[in-house]
């Protein structure tokens, strides 16, 4: 995971798997680098993500508890999009999921 801090509050690039067996380490790194106040906007950068399970996407919801409207996901690899049409909850985080021309989740093929 690469961490950097902005002027308006922390960008995380998370990279691999957010899965049951890295999900513990993934969470405490997350939790860690948010910023101190609660106006700083957290912004994660899931284009890294090869494969993600529902413990990664617990970690997901937990930072969204946690956040609110100041956390922004962008970049959703095609795996975060599979797990989040799979599960029907891309709604549940406001952001807006951009799937390249040609292309559809596994579920709409």
């Amino acid at each position: 995971m690469h961490i950097e801090k902005t002027a308006a509050g922390c960008r995380l690039r998370i990279e691999g798997e957010m899965t049951v067996s890295s999900a513990a380490d993934i969470r405490d790194e997350i939790l860690a680098a948010l910023p101190a106040t609660s106006r700083d906007e957290v912004e994660v950068d899931l284009s890294g993500v090869s494969e993600i399970d529902t413990a990664g996407l617990q970690i997901m919801l937990q930072l969204k508890r946690r956040c609110g409207t100041r956390l922004r996901l962008v970049n959703h690899s095609p795996a975060v999009i599979e797990i989040l049409d799979m599960s029907n909850l891309a709604a549940q985080f406001g952001d807006p999921l951009v799937i390249p021309s040609g292309e559809c989740p596994p579920s709409q093929a």
